[in-house]
């Protein structure tokens, strides 16, 4: 594990872009109290963070996706959320607690991890940290409801266009690294399903796929296909807007105060 790197210029110092949109939104101060607790791991699909057990630590990724799904004993699963740079993955909490959800990397890359006692002593000390905790938090409880939902009532085929136009969308690329078992698994369907969606949605335009490897051609398309899941879950929802959107607002009422007559 690497601490996060700093980095400086002839200008000054510069705070250098985690990868992490939530990390990246925060103030230069906010971040400083979190800096020194803060190191770097790269991981391979499918590494498992967490299995069932308390999980002591915060992750946010920056360029990998963490999958979080309930397993049962039959050896099915499915996922209830999941979290790419747009936000953290974490039980968000410091006490013993029963859990059924294992947390895994869909798709490998980097990540910063800090332990979950220092993210949340620093959010007692500061407003920032604490909004992002609240908003990373909310995020992934957010989502376990309403996928709730989704995997009771719509299709298969609804249900995978969300799944990928979602993973598209917090990856940042159209390229997703996954092979039909796996996008199965967090979807609780079968394989054969899988195959046969693959191949009409690609058929219709929409995808390329090739073993192991899927390309969304026409995003818009897709997300249209999608249940409203999709839209319950677009970016305005996302930590690192919600973060983006209060920044926005406090620079808007410290401009009319500036400009407010005395």
């Amino acid at each position: 594990m690497n601490p996060i790197a700093t980095a400086t210029r002839s200008s000054g110092p510069v705070r250098p872009a985690t990868g992490n949109d939530c990390l990246d939104a925060l103030s230069a101060d906010a971040l400083g109290l979190l800096r020194p607790h803060l190191s770097e791991v790269a991981v391979d699909d499918g590494h498992v963070f967490w299995d069932a057990e308390i999980y002591l630590t915060t992750l946010f990724p920056a360029s990998g996706l963490v999958s979080i799904t309930v397993r049962l004993a039959s050896g099915e699963g499915i996922e209830v959320a999941s979290v790419a740079k747009e936000g953290a993955a974490a039980q968000f909490t410091l006490e013993p607690l029963h859990t059924v959800t294992q947390a895994s990397a869909f798709a490998g890359g980097t990540f910063f991890r800090i332990p979950s006692a220092q993210l949340l002593a620093a959010a007692q000390r500061n407003e920032e940290i604490a909004r992002l905790a609240h908003f990373c938090r909310d995020w992934v409880f957010a989502q376990a409801q309403q996928l709730a939902a989704c995997n009771a009532v719509h299709s298969a085929e609804q249900r995978l266009c969300r799944w990928l136009a979602q993973s598209c969308r917090r990856l940042g690329t159209p390229t997703l690294h996954a092979t039909q078992d796996g996008i199965a698994a967090a979807l609780g369907i079968r394989r054969t399903t899988v195959t046969l969606l693959a191949q009409t949605l690609q058929t219709k335009g929409l995808i390329q796929y090739r073993r192991g490897k899927m390309v969304v051609t026409e995003l818009a398309r897709l997300e249209s296909m999608s249940c409203e899941c999709c839209r319950a879950l677009d970016g305005k929802y996302w930590p690192s807007s919600r973060l983006q959107d209060v920044k926005k607002r406090e620079r808007e009422r410290e401009r009319e105060r500036l400009i407010a007559p005395d």
